[in-house]
């Protein structure tokens, strides 16, 4: 299957590429190809938008309450106009922000999720263009134009942020009302064919990739964010003693797992137990526990319950593991702090290679991972 999603991604690419006499008004859910950045770990999609379409690159921001870029760089859209303070689309846009707009147009709170900075910007309207699983397309969008201060901490070459979380004004939101489609988010993410897409795992990656996901209730989330429940966690098999649930935020931002101090803690012990055939090393930063290892089978997998024990998310691998040279590899979970935002934050490195299907009309993640056999199909881990 690996040839075949290459594939499909390089048509993605081509399509995004095409000029603007050609793209159709026929869309049957939107596909943006997503890479990885090497030096950063951040996840980057690129954008058409403008009247004649502009490329812009984006850190995809999973829990992003709307997309957002500097607009004073690049080429000035003719089509490009500024949103009403009193229009619909600004109410919107401006949920949890406090401050009225004063002025004709809609001045808005922009944040930049991940360095955790904020600044004002203008939301706005203009063309995108884009790929689709059937054809291309073309649709009107809002979006906040932000201050060049804001792209801080952002990758080399990105513009700004494209929120896909669950917010009215988020860009699967607008894409979803605007074709009369459930609303629905593909995710996948890896070093070089991620997707993002508005269209349905079965319509990305075909009908036994759908049929092959296991199902979790997403819970709500604070600022629009992607949120399920842990009862509880087992290393190498063994259950840790934390009590359960656990809120676990999926991030496309944070490159590693990120636990709460306490939880944290307890996981870190019972790992260096389980890991018994390694050897305990020196820390090597963001990492607090390294080994080295000749093999990677020395290292016990993480398991985390989700609503019954029969459902089990299995993070092991490369998904667990960081190469960090020398033959030593750290454990690619961190200590998060005393009060982080939520107990879990699952990160990059533990969510690539699973595809996850965020269907947000009835409030359920579908996850599975892609294996290694000759078919490479996606298949959940069965426990």
């Amino acid at each position: 299957m690996a040839s075949c999603l290459n594939l499909l991604v390089f048509s993605f690419l081509s399509i995004l590429l095409i000029s603007n006499s050609q793209i159709s008004d026929s869309v049957n859910g939107v596909v943006f190809p997503v890479t990885r950045d090497v030096h950063t770990g951040q996840y980057i999609a690129q954008i058409l938008i403008g009247d004649s379409p502009e490329p812009v690159k984006l850190v995809v921001d999973l829990s992003g309450s709307l997309l957002w870029f500097d607009c004073s760089s690049g080429h000035v859209s003719s089509s490009r106009s500024l949103v009403s303070g009193s229009s619909s689309g600004c109410l919107k846009a401006k949920v949890g922000d406090e401050r009225v707009s004063r002025n004709a147009e809609c001045d808005l709170l922009v944040r930049n999720g991940d360095v955790g900075i904020a600044a004002r910007g203008e939301l706005a309207r203009d063309v995108l263009s884009f790929g689709s699983v059937s054809s291309p397309g073309t649709a009107d969008i809002l979006f906040a134009c932000a201050p060049p201060s804001l792209l801080r901490g952002l990758s080399s070459g990105a513009q700004g942020l494209m929120g896909l979380g669950k917010a009215q004004i988020s860009l699967p939101s607008q894409l979803a009302a605007q074709t009369n489609e459930r609303r629905r988010l593909t995710l996948y993410l890896s070093p070089s064919n991620g997707v993002v897409s508005t269209s349905s795992v079965e319509d990305v990656f075909g009908v036994a990739a759908s049929k092959s996901l296991a199902y979790t209730p997403l819970s709500s989330g604070s600022s629009g964010s992607y949120v399920i429940n842990v009862k509880s966690i087992r290393v190498g098999g063994k259950r840790l003693s934390v009590d359960g649930p656990l809120s676990v935020e999926l991030s496309t931002v944070a490159p590693y797992t990120m636990l709460e101090s306490s939880v944290y803690t307890v996981l870190a012990e019972a790992y260096t137990k389980a890991a018994t055939n390694a050897k305990s090393v020196s820390p090597v930063a963001p990492f607090s526990l390294c080994f080295t290892s000749s093999s990677e089978v020395d290292f016990p997998a993480v398991d985390l319950s989700l609503q019954s024990e029969m459902v089990r998310w299995r993070i092991q691998g490369r998904n667990l593991m960081v190469d960090v040279g020398g033959g030593v590899r750290c454990l690619g979970i961190v200590d998060g702090g005393s009060n982080p935002v939520s107990p879990i934050i699952m990160g990059g490195l533990q969510l690539e290679g699973f595809v996850l299907d965020f269907d947000l009309g009835n409030s359920m993640l579908g996850f599975g991972q892609r294996t290694r056999s000759t078919s490479e199909s996606l298949q959940p881990e069965s426990l």
